[in-house]
């Protein structure tokens, strides 16, 4: 059973596509949104994860069972 998703949904979009490797640049793109704010959501998806990185975000998002990535995916730590 996933743990309570601590993330709002605009977030939750945005760590998808995080999931996906894009850049923050590219995510603003895909989300219609400025590259600050992408690069907020980034912030505040850390820090609500207690993740020091993106990849320990990503890592601790699927353990948790807030993500699912494909299984090809990878993370460049």
């Amino acid at each position: 059973m996933a743990a309570h998703n601590p993330f709002s949904e605009r977030e939750r979009e945005y760590l998808e596509w995080l999931g996906r490797g894009l850049s923050d640049k590219e995510i603003a793109r895909a989300l219609g949104i400025s590259d600050q704010t992408a690069r907020t959501h980034r912030a505040r998806l850390l820090q609500k994860a207690g993740a020091s990185n993106v990849c320990a975000l990503l890592f601790l998002s699927v353990q948790q069972g807030w993500l699912e990535l494909p299984q090809q995916q990878a993370c460049d730590a």
